[in-house]
């Protein structure tokens, strides 16, 4: 997959597939708060009916969204979005960054199999792979994406 509509498209993918994953998270309640990773207060606050966690949620939730209209407006899927270079390379960034702990994530696995959660081992592969579709596709397609 080298062509840079498919890595971006495929970035899409992901990132709306995690914003739909957020609002099941809401759904589901505070097992699902607790079980990917909110932590205790927020799951605590879930389990008293408060708005925060399912605000925070949706806010997060949107953003992950327009991260994925980014990567479509960058694949060309539809018109173009403000700043698409700057924004793709933020993007493909932070993900890039969130995915950079794999590597601690495995050492502790080989360290202490029964205290490593393997889900975040996951989590951290799609962040890394999405991460880099989103740099590679933006570097690929850059003639397109960095016109004014």
């Amino acid at each position: 997959m080298h062509n840079a509509a498919d890595l971006l498209t495929f970035s899409g993918i992901v990132c709306f597939l995690i914003a739909i994953l957020h609002i099941v998270i809401i759904i589901v309640g505070p097992k699902a708060y607790r079980y990917f990773g909110a932590g205790e207060d927020l799951s605590s606050l879930a389990e008293k009916h408060s708005p925060i966690p399912p605000l925070l949620t949706v806010f997060i939730a949107t953003i992950i969204a327009a991260f994925g209209l980014y990567a479509f407006s960058g694949a060309g899927k539809f018109a173009r979005m403000p700043m698409l270079g700057p924004v793709l390379i933020i993007i493909g960034s932070i993900f890039s960054i969130r995915g950079l702990i794999l590597p601690v994530q495995l050492f502790n696995l080989l360290k202490n199999p029964h205290k490593t959660e393997t889900k975040e081992i996951f989590f951290s592969i799609i962040a890394l792979l999405t991460g880099f579709c989103l740099l590679y596709g933006t570097f690929l397609n850059r003639d397109f994406i960095f016109l004014p």
